[in-house]
């Protein structure tokens, strides 16, 4: 039987997980009502449904409307949205900038005027150069159509969804689809693994919807080395992210007859999370980076 979010374990580390995922949530609740938000009030609208993608356009100009270097080699970037692209939450393009493409997840959602991407660059690469020298303005070529088969299962109860770093760019895409057609009682528990804190480029966005709506999510951010200078002052949940997927389980009742699991990013973390939740008789849908 599921447990309930608002039961407190008796093993020790799965309070001390669930006692974290609140502590955050109050503080993103407190956020929110500084704010002017009635967040613990706000009625989900009406769900509509997923609108087909009815026109692609293959190819298109864009230009870099704002770019945020987020920690030293992690870039966020808007491009304008060429006239007539399509595409469903958790597909990916192919990006061109200075004649060099690469492969990226949309993170923005359908409904959106503008694609956003969150993407690792490799030090001293091409594409970390010129994604470096790019300003607001300048401009980039959506090189493709988009394409990709992870997406959010239609009808699961609950999903389950792994990620490093930037692997959490599909999730943030569904959710946000998610928001924009109205659906409820969703049931996300994100788990989103980095070395540093700084690395979660999405972290502000995901706590204050969990706090808005935990009917949607919860976002479990944890850090791989809590040691480390960079963390000073972290005080949430610690280890590498495929590291917790049993105490989520326990802490919420995750059962493969009612739950669909993702992993998304690090190829060693995707394939640990496909073979331990696979051998749990998990149905796990993934994609690696790298």
């Amino acid at each position: 039987m599921a447990r309930s979010p608002n039961t407190i374990p008796d093993d020790p580390s799965l309070r001390d997980l669930l006692l974290t995922i609140e502590g955050r949530r109050a503080r993103a609740r407190r956020r929110l009502s500084a704010a002017g938000f009635a967040a613990e009030t706000r009625e989900a609208p009406q769900a509509r449904p997923q609108r087909a993608v009815t026109k692609i356009a293959p190819s298109g100009p864009g230009t870099m409307l704002d770019i945020h270097h987020v920690a030293r080699n992690l870039v966020r970037f808007s491009v304008a949205r060429p006239e007539g692209f399509g595409f469903i939450a958790g597909q990916s393009v192919r990006v061109e900038i200075d004649g060099l493409e690469r492969r990226y997840t949309i993170v923005s959602a359908p409904h959106e005027p503008h694609l956003e991407f969150f993407v690792e660059l490799v030090p001293g690469g091409r594409m970390f150069e010129r994604l470096r020298a790019l300003r607001p303005g300048g401009r980039v070529r959506i090189a493709s159509a988009a394409k990709g088969g992870f997406r959010l299962k239609e009808g699961a109860r609950r999903h389950l969804m792994l990620a490093t770093v930037t692997g959490v760019n599909p999730y943030v895409a569904m959710l946000r689809d998610a928001v924009h057609r109205g659906v409820r009682d969703l049931g996300c528990i994100i788990v989103h693994g980095a070395s540093h804190a700084d690395e979660f480029g999405y972290r502000s966005e995901l706590e204050t919807l969990a706090a808005e709506r935990p009917d949607l999510l919860v976002y479990i951010p944890t850090v791989s080395r809590p040691e480390a200078p960079e963390n000073a002052g972290w005080d949430g949940s610690t280890g590498r992210a495929d590291a917790l997927i049993d105490p989520v389980r326990a802490a919420y009742g995750l059962t493969p007859a009612d739950t669909v699991a993702y992993a998304c990013g690090n190829p060693g973390m995707v394939d640990n999370a496909r073979q331990h939740l696979g051998a749990l008789g998990f149905e796990v849908r993934t994609e690696s980076y790298g």
